[in-house]
């Protein structure tokens, strides 16, 4: 099979991925209104912290609670509910006085944000087979990866002409826009195998997701690729502003290479994923990544020119190991795929924020000593997807 798309599966790809986009859209579109949100409802900045954190927090829960749901019901009509929990939820955002209904509707967008992506990222392996599923990934990880690096700047634009009204407004024109399109495009799903899943319990789908040694080694080494990751995203403005004396107007653009390089990273995935085995691709990426920290670590205060050099590539791993993992994942299990994924979620976020707590060591020890510490880890705990591979082929 040729690693190419429908024209029809093309369009239900790019409004999966686009409904993906705005599930992260809701999240990061947020951070530049923190102080208009404040100043707004007269409260501290910390209740306000609190909507970010809660947020995540649920998107991370969802996953592991509705893993064995997505593979059950319809996941047509999941995205459509998550839609309207999104659109109802936003437009009570813009237009509440009070703090309380604010939290709680924003809890709320928080769990439709969680089920799109799970939903998603379960339909594209469906979708699509063969090289084609490493190419969808591909696009899809694409769109994932620039909406962290879009929100921040749309967030500022529409918040500073509207208010933070203006921004959920148009979270909401943004929900009913992908309903329609999702009411027309998607097809609803058959269920004839969700009758032997229904006869599975909770407990027992979990025991056989983590039972599968080749997905349970790439779970565990995602944890330490996305903890590194996020350990070094919040570690970088702190390095920038405190060591390079750089203002903090210009941080962001500092970012840039990072961004950049994590996009470039999911296009060389798209294209090496039809020449080169997965697993090729895999102990490669396992090989590079442990020795790109490790470089981080020892030259990140040298300047600012090899530090950019660095961010650029580790970006180009980090951006390549996403739709890699996820591609690996969705091969490995047939059964429990919808499951499998939710975990592999739920295993990114939790790891996102537990990097972002570590990332605070480096007043404990030097930050030197921290990243190559967890590059030379990496490599270790490498070992187990190989071995895992290894014992497969040898069966």
């Amino acid at each position: 099979m040729t690693g190419s798309i429908g024209r029809d599966k093309s369009l239900i790809l790019y409004t999966l991925s686009i409904s993906s986009f705005f599930a992260s859209l809701g999240q990061n579109i947020y951070t530049p209104i923190i102080p208009v949100i404040r100043d707004s409802f007269h409260v501290s900045v910390n209740w306000v912290n609190f909507t970010v954190s809660s947020f995540i927090f649920i998107i991370a829960v969802i996953q592991i609670l509705m893993g064995t749901v997505i593979e059950q019901k319809d996941k047509k009509r999941l995205l459509l509910i998550s839609l309207i929990l999104m659109a109802i939820s936003t437009a009570i955002c813009a237009y509440t006085n009070n703090f309380t209904l604010f939290v709680l509707f924003r809890m709320i967008q928080a769990v439709g944000a969680g089920i799109i992506p799970l939903v998603a990222i379960s339909m594209i392996p469906q979708l699509v087979k063969g090289e084609a599923r490493g190419n969808a990934m591909g696009t899809y990880q694409i769109l994932l990866t620039l909406a962290p690096a879009i929100s921040p700047v749309l967030g500022g634009f529409i918040g500073e002409i509207l208010g933070y009204k203006g921004v959920f407004l148009f979270l909401f024109i943004m929900a009913l826009a992908l309903l329609v399109f999702i009411v027309y495009l998607l097809p609803s799903e058959k269920s004839e195998r969700n009758h032997q899943k229904k006869s599975q319990g909770f407990i027992q789908t979990y025991k056989k997701v983590f039972s599968h040694h080749i997905g349970t080694s790439i779970m565990i080494v995602s944890f330490l690729v996305f903890f590194t990751y996020f350990a070094i995203l919040i570690y970088l403005p702190v390095l920038l502003h405190d060591y390079y004396h750089v203002s903090l107007k210009f941080v962001g653009l500092l970012y840039l290479p990072l961004t950049v390089s994590m996009i470039l990273g999911s296009m060389l995935f798209k294209k090496l994923q039809m020449k080169i085995s997965l697993s090729h691709l895999l102990f490669s990426i396992l090989i590079a990544m442990p020795f790109q920290i490790i470089l981080f670590g020892i030259f990140h205060i040298q300047s600012l020119i090899w530090l950019s050099i660095i961010l650029f590539g580790y970006g180009i791993m980090v951006g390549f190991s996403a739709p890699l993992f996820s591609t690996l994942i969705s091969n490995e299990y047939n059964e429990n795929r919808g499951t499998a994924l939710g975990v592999f979620n739920f295993v990114r976020y939790l790891s996102m924020a537990l990097g972002g707590m570590f990332a605070g060591l480096y007043h404990v020890f030097p930050s030197s000593v921290f990243f190559v510490l967890f590059g030379v880890l990496l490599l270790l705990v490498s070992i187990l997807p190989y071995k895992s591979f290894q014992s497969k082929n040898s069966l």
